[in-house]
């Protein structure tokens, strides 16, 4: 073999283990995934993405009692005008053209309240504006929790400004459309549920048109 033969084997020779040496070096640089996993630490805790407030007491008012005693109140005008039964002695307050609301005198914030809405030019069933109501709910307020539901009532829990609030909303059709026309809420504390779900019945099976 001449010397140019011989220093050409020598090349070859040094470009293989500084190859081998190489694929080594990377290999153990980046391990492959074989192997028992293990968890991989965060590199910062994650937050719940609803977290649950701190929670403010209620006011301590009486809760609202059972069997109140109602009386007789027309709103609206025209062929939309209606009467209801409502809380002998409560404030009435006209919050538009169709929506109304009545709650004790001198009652604090966060205490229980009877509106009542006319709903008829919506056009829709009660079925469907139940479920839109249920969506509506959770879009606007926060920890929404279904408690309770018909076909055509509702009962839940929210919080707003850190306070547990209850509610019960009702739908009625007043006049054989099968479309929900008038909707009644009643909204307080926890301890007002029996007497919230005892006065929106009682409501909603006496009210009427004219």
């Amino acid at each position: 073999m001449s010397w140019r033969g011989a220093a050409l084997l020598a090349l070859l020779a040094l470009v293989g283990v500084a190859a081998g040496f190489g694929a080594s070096w990377l290999a153990a640089a980046n391990p492959s995934g074989a192997g028992a996993a293990a968890p991989v630490a965060a590199t910062s805790p994650s937050l719940p993405v609803d977290p649950v407030p701190e929670i403010l007491p209620d006011p301590t008012t009486p809760a609202l009692a059972e069997g109140l005693p109602l009386v007789d109140q027309s709103v609206g005008s025209g062929a939309f005008r209606m009467t209801l039964p409502v809380p002998k002695g409560w404030d009435f307050f006209e919050n538009s053209l169709n929506e109304w609301q009545w709650r004790p005198p001198d009652q604090p914030d966060f205490g229980y309240v009877l509106r009542v809405e006319q709903v008829l030019s919506n056009r829709r069933s009660i079925d469907w504006t139940l479920d839109r109501r249920i969506d509506e709910l959770r879009e606007d307020e926060s920890n929404v929790e279904v408690l309770g539901q018909t076909a055509d009532s509702l009962h839940f829990s929210y919080v707003t400004a850190n306070h547990l609030r209850h509610g019960y909303l009702r739908w009625k059709d007043l006049t054989g459309s099968d479309n929900a026309q008038v909707e009644i809420a009643v909204t307080g504390r926890e301890v007002d549920d029996a007497g919230m779900a005892e006065l929106i019945a009682r409501v909603g099976a006496g009210i009427r048109l004219g």
